[in-house]
């Protein structure tokens, strides 16, 4: 393959010894890997393309994406521009009815403007005859007609099934129900449908600049995974399997040295699921749920320890965080991994001081979602409603974690938040709680370097640098000289020298 030398460009490598990013004037590449970064260095008969002084950064991550679920609550499927109760019955009216299934979701009912709540009587009015459930946006809760739940046939005892005071199902699911409910939905679908859903996804994902998608797999057989995580790898983002389920021999079986991900220790927030020590402030008598028992814990997190895997669980209150960190800390004994693991945790809100410096002493990596707090945080906001002032300051604390030395991880988990690693940096650096906010250099290395870490693949992705993939964003604007992402455009994302996605005529 002829060398080649993208020429006219910031180009920023990041150095470990300084801790910043430095920049260079070009990126030279051949077969698909990074020559150089001096342009300097491009002798006669290379090719030179001139960027136009655009900005070149390594591709972006994103650490926690359900890429279907991306894919399928796309259009008339994403009630997320609901914001009154009549608007989301409008929204539940034009849901495609598709072989008399209606599966929609992203509504967001914590911030509708009239103050009320969702619940089924609109799924009972368009589209009785059809089984319709619709996905909160945080997917720990759901809404289904009498027909999706006769349809369901769930055993009376199943946890999260609301009951009214006359004992009748409401409609509304969380807990063990939801989950039940959403996986027989998503197998329900065509399996060609899901396939497009996930090469929608992906596209979208490229144009946002986002390359590498950690991509959460769950409600799928043992034996359906490989087949699934094949197909995963033939689109044409870099994607890391997070298979969602408590067993590390079965990263044994795949080849993956990481299982987990969303095994959920508790719930959400915005379904009041989340797993607390004290109890909702709009909701007295509520405090969470914990799925997991101590010793169920510690026996999944000792067994991927002895065998060398990854471990990683969902874990959003801080009771639930507290069983995390202590159980790691007996398993791990407090001190990092003798096998060099990395374990992780997904979400990790409402985490304390002494979790954070627990989970940088053992090397424990933390997956977050910036855009959570730019979503739900400061006055007014839904983690304010649910934990009140106090607790929410204490949140999704990166500045924090940067100073403790833990290892912070970027992600968005779409389509819970919108697939935007652009916002997500810059929600780190205007963080509601002005103490929690990271410069843009920081900001940076969690949408890339660290999420290379976490899967083991920081020597060939994840920097610029020589003998590294040229996986790189073209971006018309540059974020680290301005410290702002959020006027920065996506003009082209490549993986391994090649151009994926591009809205320019660069």
């Amino acid at each position: 393959m002829q060398v080649r030398l993208l020429c006219n460009a910031r180009v920023y490598r990041f150095d470990p010894r300084q801790r910043r990013w430095m920049r260079h004037g070009g990126v030279m590449i051949e077969d698909g890997r990074i020559l150089s970064l001096d342009p300097h260095d491009a002798g006669a008969g290379v090719e030179r393309v001139d960027m136009q002084g655009t900005t070149i950064l390594p591709a972006f991550a994103d650490a926690h994406v359900h890429i279907p679920d991306m894919g399928y609550f796309l259009g008339e499927r994403d009630l997320s521009g609901a914001t009154s109760y009549v608007a989301f019955c409008d929204a539940i009216a034009r849901i495609p009815n598709e072989s008399g299934i209606v599966f929609a979701g992203q509504y967001d009912d914590s911030r509708w403007l009239d103050g009320r709540n969702a619940d089924v009587r609109p799924l009972e009015r368009f589209h009785a005859k059809a089984r319709v459930l619709i996905s909160r946006i945080d997917g720990h809760s759901c809404l289904v007609n009498r027909a999706a739940l006769a349809w369901l046939d769930l055993p009376p005892q199943t946890e999260g099934i609301e009951l009214d005071a006359e004992g009748t199902p409401t409609g509304r699911l969380t807990d063990a129900a939801n989950w039940i409910a959403q996986a027989r939905f998503i197998e329900a679908i065509p399996l060609a449908q899901r396939r497009a859903a996930e090469r929608a996804a992906v596209e979208l994902a490229l144009s946002r600049g986002a390359l590498h998608l950690h991509a959460q797999l769950y409600g799928f057989k043992r034996e359906q995974y490989a087949s699934e995580i094949e197909a995963l790898r033939a689109l044409p983002a870099r994607i890391y399997p997070k298979v969602c389920e408590p067993d590390p021999p079965l990263a044994v079986e795949l080849g993956l040295r990481y299982i987990g991900g969303d095994v959920m220790l508790d719930g959400s927030l915005g379904s009041r699921s989340a797993a607390l020590t004290e109890p909702y402030a709009d909701a007295a008598a509520t405090r969470g749920t914990l799925h997991f028992s101590d010793d169920e814990l510690y026996a999944f997190f000792a067994e991927a320890e002895r065998l060398g895997i990854a471990a990683g669980v969902h874990a959003i209150g801080d009771a639930a965080v507290d069983q995390c960190v202590r159980t790691w800390e007996r398993v791990l004994h407090g001190q990092p991994s003798p096998n060099g693991t990395r374990h992780f945790i997904e979400h990790f809100e409402c985490a304390r001081i002494e979790h954070i410096r627990a989970c940088a002493r053992m090397g424990i990596f933390l997956s977050m979602q910036p855009l959570f707090d730019a979503d739900w945080g400061g006055s007014g906001g839904m983690y304010e409603r649910r934990l009140g002032t106090q607790r929410m300051r204490e949140m999704n604390a990166f500045a924090e974690i940067v100073r403790s030395g833990a290892v912070l991880c970027g992600g968005d988990d779409a389509p819970v938040c919108a697939l935007d690693p652009l916002g997500g940096m810059q929600a780190m650096i205007e963080h509601h709680e002005a103490s929690q906010r990271v410069s843009a250099h920081r900001a940076l290395e969690v949408y890339t370097l660290n999420p290379a870490r976490l899967v083991y693949e920081e020597s060939d992705t994840g920097n610029l640098a020589p003998g590294m993939s040229a996986d790189f964003v073209v971006l018309d604007t540059d974020p680290l000289e301005e410290e702002a992402f959020d006027r920065c455009r996506v003009l082209q994302t490549w993986r391994a020298g090649a151009v994926l996605y591009t809205n320019s005529s660069l």
